[in-house]
């Protein structure tokens, strides 16, 4: 029987030393991906925690409860200032654009009297039939394919508004008139957050200039107020007489706030008064 072989002293086994080579490469593999998921890990909540898509915004237009988008079961699109402004709008029928399922036609130009459809319903007898639009709940017209005097003669989009917020089908044929297609509601800047802007636009190969301003802050903890509007002149993109497309709109509210946020009561008030070449 043959007895094992001592080992000679100060000499480690062959296995040994390649297990220890192995795990330390295999340690120093997984270091970067441990540092990398700790880098990563405080940035996570953050970005779960954005409302991206404005979920958490409460529809308050055409409906009987205020919900979030998020809960709600009707068709909701909000459509804020940043949006607008980076599409380059220059009519309201432009606007419009952003919104899924609403069809604009500015048969009229920036004047008005555009042809504004749902999908799915038709345009019978030109304007905006099937669609009413508001301004903070309110309807500018009781409907809207008046001859020359459509719903939107009477709106205007300026640096006043915070959102459009547009509920298509579902409960906008109950809570407005005319209105089994769309309610589109142009809600308003209040002052709330402190804070305003002023903005100068320039046609570059036509003569239009226009200036808009609005601010809003508080006068009290719980009384703020808002203002704001635009005033603008020229000829417009087609070649008119001077001063063909001249006009200004004031705008503003006042909020007072009671029972520690609870309830409050607003003042609005609006000026508006234009010329458009159509």
């Amino acid at each position: 029987m043959k007895k094992a072989r001592p080992q000679r002293s100060g000499v480690p086994n062959r296995t040994r030393i390649a297990a220890l080579i192995a795990s330390s490469a295999f340690a120093s593999m997984l270091a970067p991906a441990a540092q990398a998921q700790q880098a990563a890990a405080p940035t996570g909540p953050s970005t779960q925690s954005a409302d991206a898509g404005n979920l958490e915004r409460i529809v308050i237009t055409a409906t009987s409860q205020a919900k979030s988008k998020l809960r709600s079961s009707v068709s909701v699109t909000d459509v804020d200032q940043e949006q607008i402004r980076d599409f380059g709008a220059r009519t309201e029928a432009e606007v419009l654009l952003l919104i899924p399922g609403i069809r604009t036609e500015a048969t009229a130009g920036p004047g008005g009297n555009a042809n504004i459809s749902v999908r799915g319903l038709p345009i019978s007898s030109g304007g905006s039939k099937y669609v009413q639009l508001q301004e903070d709940g309110l309807p500018t017209v009781q409907f809207g394919d008046m001859n020359f005097s459509n719903n939107d003669y009477w709106i205007r989009f300026d640096n006043n508004v915070e959102t459009i917020q547009t509920l298509r089908g579902g409960s906008s044929s109950v809570f407005a008139s005319h209105a089994p297609g769309a309610v589109l509601n142009y809600i308003s800047k209040t002052g709330k957050q402190a804070g305003g802007e002023v903005g100068l636009t320039r046609g570059l190969n036509y003569d239009e200039t226009r200036f808009d301003g609005d601010y809003g802050g508080r006068l009290a903890p719980d009384l703020y107020f808002h203002i704001g509007g635009y005033y603008r002149q020229g000829e417009g993109s087609r070649h008119y007489s001077d001063n063909a497309l001249l006009g200004y709109q004031i705008k503003g509210n006042l909020t007072k706030e009671f029972n520690g946020g609870k309830g409050y009561f607003r003042v609005n008030f609006k000026v508006l008064d234009e010329h458009a070449p159509t």
